[in-house]
């Protein structure tokens, strides 16, 4: 799965995600900032980790107008079925701008971990009806997978050990996998660490559907370890990386070449998730080139 880029490939990437392109297509992903993303497939549609304050000073924040639009609930951030969070950290998910953002839209379901929970009701009374609207999925690396159905939404979740060691051994990171209308299907990876095993042990779990979408950190690429879980697990039409440093914003076709595969890097960019898209995939014989992770 060496996603090498040639020249083409990055032009056709391009014109994908002009916006004239995304009005005709019924299923795509756009970037908000680190590793948020909106997937939508019609009038469904769910947010992966948009809503934190912490850039740590070298990843990219999600644009104020972006923020806005969601929170106003402006197209295409309209009609949000459900936010999703991998795990706590200031450059992932913050409480407050979810809260503000729950209590604009009354409707939306959150899904996280049991931290994620605490980090809310540390900010509301104990009787506060936003409290229902989280699902709490609390989860350890060993667990089993969890599946939800709500709705229009098909969700499966593990547990995957954070990046960076020992250090991070007591942070819950989810790795979401959710189908809308038993159509599109994406997962998201948060910070997983490329570790063969731990994708190993949950091998069956990530072979049971093929993906419109992946969403692994950016570290992936160029990773030997990386290389082969995305090989191997990530049986996607497209792979995408995220978490990419706020250094990539404006040099996204330099980070995809050193990356040997595609990424996200600029806000509001999106990719579309349905039909033919295959001219669009990069050279598979370009070697990947290590892009190192600053997380």
């Amino acid at each position: 799965m060496r996603r090498g880029l040639i020249a083409a490939s990055l032009a056709a990437l391009f014109q994908l995600a002009a916006p004239g392109v995304q009005a005709h297509d019924p299923s795509q992903a756009t970037y908000l900032g680190n590793e948020g993303v909106l997937v939508t497939h019609g009038d469904t549609k769910v947010l992966f980790d948009a809503f934190y304050a912490d850039s740590y000073g070298q990843y990219t924040l999600v644009p104020d107008d972006i923020v806005e639009s969601m929170m106003a609930g402006e197209p295409p951030y309209d009609g949000v079925d459900a936010i999703f969070v991998s795990h706590v950290h200031g450059d992932h998910f913050t409480a407050k701008p979810a809260i503000r953002y729950l209590r604009k839209h009354p409707k939306v379901r959150l899904y996280g971990s049991r931290q994620t929970l605490d980090a809310i009701a540390g900010e509301l009374e104990s009787d506060d009806p936003i409290l229902r609207r989280i699902t709490v999925v609390d989860l350890r690396p060993h667990d089993e997978a969890k599946h939800l159905h709500v709705n229009d939404l098909d969700i499966d979740v593990v547990a995957i050990p954070h990046a960076g060691g020992p250090s991070r051994a007591g942070v819950q990171n989810l790795s979401w996998r959710v189908t809308l209308d038993d159509d599109t299907t994406v997962i998201h990876f948060g910070d997983a660490d490329p570790n063969r095993p731990d994708f190993d042990r949950h091998g069956e779990h990530f072979k049971a559907r093929h993906l419109n979408a992946a969403f692994p950190p950016y570290w992936f690429f160029g990773n030997e370890e990386g290389e082969s879980i995305m090989r191997t697990y990530m049986d996607a039409d497209r792979v995408i990386g995220i978490h990419v440093p706020a250094a990539a914003i404006g040099n996204g076709e330099a980070w995809r070449q050193r990356a040997g595969g595609d990424l996200f890097t600029d806000p509001g960019e999106s990719r579309p998730l349905s039909g033919d898209t295959s001219a669009d995939k990069p050279d598979t014989e370009t070697p990947a080139t290590h892009v190192p992770s600053d997380d």
